[in-house]
């Protein structure tokens, strides 16, 4: 597991893809209670967020966002 910090390249692309998640209507923090997505780490494959308690389902809500690669990353091309 790896943490990206906010001047990583994939940092924005990753927070978009979080807001375009059907579950957050386009919103990347959906607040509630004070409660905002929480990034949580990278592997290799996927971005790992969480939410205390999301305001449409009122619990606790992971996010895996898949990881962007380069066609160098890609064993077979």
């Amino acid at each position: 597991m790896e943490y990206l910090d906010g001047t990583h390249p994939e940092w924005e692309e990753m927070w978009q893809q979080l807001a375009d998640d059907p579950l957050n209507d386009g919103d990347p923090l959906c607040i509630n209670q004070g409660l905002t997505w929480e990034y949580m780490g990278s592997s290799a494959d996927h971005h790992n967020f969480r939410h205390s308690k999301h305001p449409k389902s009122g619990r606790i809500e992971h996010v895996y966002l898949e990881r962007t690669r380069s066609a160098s990353a890609i064993g077979w091309a």
